[in-house]
């Protein structure tokens, strides 16, 4: 590839941050021929730069209100042509098309038109630039003799460049070409989220939904939002990334800095904190309920409830609902106060100077009873810290100021993600629909001879969404809006059963185990699990159903008058 000199250059942006400057150093430091549209040649013209319309280098007017501007042959050719190709400049020289080295262009706010409430399809509609990404892309394409600049923030070094080695330059013109892709690659992925946002949608759907067609190519547009200090262990490198497409998502608590940023880890576990504190706030408080086969529901399900969340290692470790934020956090801490230490605490309400000294006066006040050895949080989620907070956690002694501090106002809402998730695994990503079907209680059976009483059923459904949440094998164990014992992850659900009555005991609930109630994200296999919960005292059980030994596992209830649920959905979580 030979090196040609920057003579042209095509300035066409919607935001015009530093543009002028810019156009001024490539005009009298370089000697570059400026060519530009609309309110850019305006602009520029004001500011005593001359400037060549782009009208006049096509001979044809802007048309259709401006959605044709620089989508021409003397403006494409100009910027496709291969210098290095002799043909190609013959083609250029026959039809009076001079080359252009450079452009300066960035697009249209799509996603900020669209994030404004207001907006309506029309207006999002114009705001989908067609002439922007052409010539971004054109320019990208012939890199090798074109220099595309897709973002104000490479005016700079640019101008740097331009004024040092040849060899330099080239390296340039390939980084900025990449760039200019993934501009135009996040642009057509924002576009393409929007539009299908808006596709009709049926007005009511069964619960579980059917099945959801998977697109044949999936775009995922994310930008870095921070580098975070290493991934799950110190050799791996991390970052957090957000989906360009939302607007909302767990943020750092402004002008809160604690002594290290958040982790990976940190934020694992704080999205799994979040997403069960919202599942119990939505679901816990969704209405009229009632069981399947006909037999009469129980009590309206009260508005939902206080309620405080503690995970370790993305697991439930204390749960706790009450009217009162402080009988709530109790009762979460004491479910598990081992694990509850250095682990993540979600709560759906705003974060009070009063409840605030509470949580940092933690051990003090229940800890030592407990035997947990000390307390500190590391993550603390809500969806609001009042500013007076803030000035207790800060000041107290010795881990408030290093805890970190997340919040999300859709914690207390039903606004969650519909999206996709995915794993990596060799060669690709398995992709799967979200799960998002929750109580879906009116599919819930009651199958034992004894029907759960209301008290019952209150703790079933908290346990129930707990165990979703949880990693399977899970079985959970719930009493008066408190999380008793959580057996996660292990490999045969009796084990996971031993887990949950032995976790309830060793944290000092056996007192409780009579009368609580468990759940289990998925069929019993045999009734040796059943077994050990009731008799660790057990009363209710709600579980998916289907397995081939149902019949045995439901005449062990009943011979012990235990009751239970099948709800016909499972929860496996991996």
């Amino acid at each position: 590839m030979s090196e040609h000199k920057i003579q042209r250059a095509l300035i066409s942006v919607y935001d015009k941050t530093g543009v002028v400057d810019f156009a001024r150093a490539l005009h009298s430091e370089f000697g570059i021929e400026i060519l530009s549209t609309g309110g850019t040649a305006k602009l520029l013209r004001e500011s005593g730069l001359p400037v060549k319309l782009v009208e006049d280098v096509t001979g044809f007017p802007e048309l259709l209100d401006g959605r044709v501007k620089t989508l021409h042959p003397r403006i494409h050719a100009g910027l496709l042509a291969d210098r290095d190709n002799p043909e190609h400049v013959r083609q250029l020289a026959a039809q009076g098309i001079a080359p252009i080295d450079m452009v300066v262009v960035n697009l249209y706010p799509f996603e900020k038109t669209v994030s404004d409430p207001s907006c309506t399809f029309e207006q999002a509609i114009e705001m989908i630039d067609i002439g922007g990404p052409c010539l971004l892309r054109a320019a990208a394409k012939n890199h090798q003799h074109v220099l595309v600049v897709s973002d104000p923030q490479q005016y700079t070094h640019v101008r740097l460049m331009l004024r040092g080695s040849a060899e330099a330059l080239a390296r340039l013109r390939r980084q900025l070409a990449v760039a200019a892709f993934a501009v135009t690659r996040a642009y057509d992925a924002r576009v393409h989220d929007y539009l299908e946002g808006q596709a009709p949608r049926p007005q009511s759907q069964p619960s579980p939904p059917p099945a959801t067609p998977l697109p044949p190519h999936w775009v995922w547009s994310l930008e870095q939002q921070a580098s975070l200090r290493y991934g799950e262990n110190p050799h791996q490198s991390a970052g957090l990334y957000r989906e360009e497409s939302m607007r909302r998502g767990l943020t750092s608590v402004p002008g809160k800095l604690a002594t290290q940023p958040a982790s990976y880890n940190n934020y694992v576990d704080a999205d799994a904190a979040f997403e069960l504190c919202r599942e119990l706030t939505h679901e816990l408080g969704a209405g009229d309920r009632g069981l399947g086969t006909g037999r009469q529901p129980p009590a309206p399900s009260p508005r939902p409830p206080t309620v405080c969340v503690f995970i370790k290692h993305t697991n439930p470790c204390g749960v706790g609902l009450a009217a009162d934020p402080i009988e709530a956090y109790r009762r979460a801490y004491l479910g598990d106060p081992h694990a509850a230490m250095g682990g993540i605490l979600a709560c759906n309400f705003e974060i009070t100077p009063e409840f605030a000294a509470v949580v940092m006066d933690t051990f003090e006040r229940w800890g030592k009873p407990a035997g947990a050895g000390g307390f500190f949080v590391e993550v603390w989620v809500a969806p609001h810290f009042h500013k007076d907070a803030l000035r207790v956690i800060e000041t107290a002694k010795p881990w408030g100021e290093r805890v970190r501090l997340l919040v999300d106002k859709d914690i207390i809402s039903n606004a969650s993600e519909d999206g996709l998730d995915c794993r990596r695994i060799k060669g690709g990503l398995l992709v799967q629909t979200r799960d998002r079907v929750g109580l879906a209680e009116d599919q819930w059976n009651w199958v034992s001879s004894r029907r759960p009483t209301e008290p019952e059923m209150a703790d079933l459904r908290l346990a129930w969404l707990i165990g979703k949440h949880t990693k399977s094998n899970a079985i959970t164990i719930c009493k008066d809006g408190m999380l008793l014992g959580n057996g996660a992850g292990q490999m045969s659900r009796v084990m996971s059963c031993r887990v949950a009555t032995w976790l309830a005991r060793e944290n000092g609930h056996a007192d409780k185990l009579p009368g609580a109630v468990a759940a289990s994200d998925a069929f019993f296999p045999f009734p040796d699990g059943p077994e050990i919960l009731m008799d660790a005292g057990v009363t209710a059980i709600v579980q998916p159903g289907g397995s081939k030994r149902d019949g045995e596992v439901l005449a062990a209830c009943n011979h012990r008058d235990v009751a239970m649920i099948f709800t016909d959905i499972r929860h496996f979580k991996h």
